[in-house]
């Protein structure tokens, strides 16, 4: 994968288009889309193997479909498992309510939710960089500093986590979202002869005593997370044991306590020539309860690599923040309120009053994702994605594209392939999509 060195930076050429600093989901898919624009792309990954533990466990519909478009769709099936959706339940497992209001033939070509273990889903990413000539992957090496990386490439995006250094070394700060919780998360491979009866749905579990997330996993891969009292110590045994499941029946692939907060950088560009940006957990973080964190940075992948592709970058790339930011703040507030359902219901309940239940979605037809689509300036379906019938996405390809209802759709002037399926219009003559398949306009 790649090859020795970075190439010679002394000619006044910068030898790349695009520098990524991390190599976990975000930066992975971003090198890939990279990759199939045609970029110049080099990835700095301090790490030789993909992170052995797995961490994000859902992905939703879009981010399935970016995987698609990086080329992944037949092995996708391979490594998600079609996922229930989830469900909040009193402390006996009483369902209160759930967030799958109605069932409807997935809009954009893929199911609503799946789950998946993320080294098998780290690895697929990573071969798929071995494909291109003009990506150079760098394992086992500390990205150099930004004066550096600013001689190498003509942009440079920071996919390195939480923590990250070049969100440090910009001198950016964290805006406090207003969470703050420490959890305890488990997971466990169960006993292929293991007889324990597990939900078969995600649980967000409204126990006082006990709030705990419970995650049927990927094959026999199954996740809990519980809350921790302040300097609780870690007993993943004996809480395990209230769900039937012992050393026994499942072997333990990780016990690791975190701070489930919500953080986003306060800004999101910066560095010399303000060709520096952040994406994925170095741009934000937020509790886990609507199975977001990594399907956000994807989504920040997906609206970056088309921006950096195109001859107007540097005035495309001025609207990344300005639309991701909005739309980052708000599925972190549906987080965040996920999270406090938990203790607000186990509240009522204990108290037997009338249980604070959040408005109920209505099955509209037009909602092609529970989230919120992205405020681009139009009415409706301006900023949702185009539906993805099947075959569509293939001919879509990764640039813009009017999808029309008839062949005789033309626009003077515009060399913008059309496509033609009248199922994907929502009643309109045309639909213009972006790369990362939102609608930008519509025509009649």
């Amino acid at each position: 994968m790649g090859h020795d060195g970075v190439g010679d930076a002394g000619t006044g050429v910068r030898p790349y288009d695009v520098a990524i600093v991390g190599l976990g989901p975000t930066g992975a898919v971003l090198a890939n889309l990279c990759g199939l624009h045609g970029l110049r792309t080099v990835v700095f990954e301090r790490s030789t193997d993909p992170f052995a533990q797995p961490r994000a466990c859902h992905l939703d519909a879009e981010v399935a479909r970016v995987l698609a478009q990086c080329g992944f769709a037949s092995e996708l099936h391979d490594v998600l498992t079609i996922s229930a959706g989830m469900e909040f339940v009193d402390a006996c497992g009483r369902r209160l309510f759930t967030f799958e209001g109605f069932e409807r033939a997935p809009l954009l070509g893929w199911h609503e939710d799946y789950v998946f273990v993320q080294p098998e889903l780290d690895a697929l990413t990573r071969r798929g960089l071995e494909r291109f000539a003009h990506v150079q992957v760098l394992l086992g090496t500390e990205a150099p500093g930004l004066g550096e990386l600013g001689e190498l490439a003509e942009w440079i995006v920071g996919c390195d986590g939480a923590s990250s250094t070049i969100r440090t070394l910009l001198g950016v700060g964290l805006v406090d979202l207003g969470f703050d919780q420490e959890w305890l998360v488990v997971d466990v491979s169960l006993h292929e002869d293991a007889e324990v009866a597990l939900p078969g749905i995600i649980r967000q579990v409204c126990d006082q005593a006990r709030p705990t997330t419970f995650v049927p996993s990927h094959g026999w891969h199954r996740r809990w997370e519980f809350r921790l009292e302040s300097d609780e110590p870690a007993k993943p045994w004996d809480l395990l044991g209230g769900w039937g499941v012992t050393p026994d029946n499942a072997d333990m692939v990780r016990a690791s306590k975190y701070r489930f907060h919500a953080l986003v950088a306060d800004r999101w560009r910066g560095g010399p020539r303000g060709r520096v940006l952040l994406a994925g957990d170095a741009a934000h973080q937020m509790p886990p309860f609507m199975g977001q964190g990594m399907c956000s940075g994807i989504r920040d992948a997906a609206s970056l690599a088309w921006r950096l592709a195109a001859p107007d970058a540097a005035d495309l790339i001025d609207d990344y923040e300005r639309e991701r930011r909005p739309h980052v703040e708000s599925v972190t507030a549906m987080s965040i309120q996920a999270g406090r359902l938990l203790d607000d219901l186990a509240a009522d309940l204990a108290a037997s009053r009338p249980l604070r239940l959040p408005e109920p979605d209505a099955a509209d037809p037009t909602r092609w994702s529970r989230l919120p689509g992205l405020d681009l300036g139009g009415a409706f379906p301006i900023g949702h994605q185009v539906p993805g019938p099947p075959g569509l996405d293939q001919r879509l390809g990764i640039g813009w594209a009017w999808v029309a209802t008839d062949p005789d759709f033309t626009v003077e002037g515009d060399s913008i392939q059309v496509v033609v399926e009248p199922a994907a219009t929502y009643g309109h003559r045309a639909l213009l999509v972006r790369p990362d398949r939102y609608i930008a306009a519509v025509a009649g």
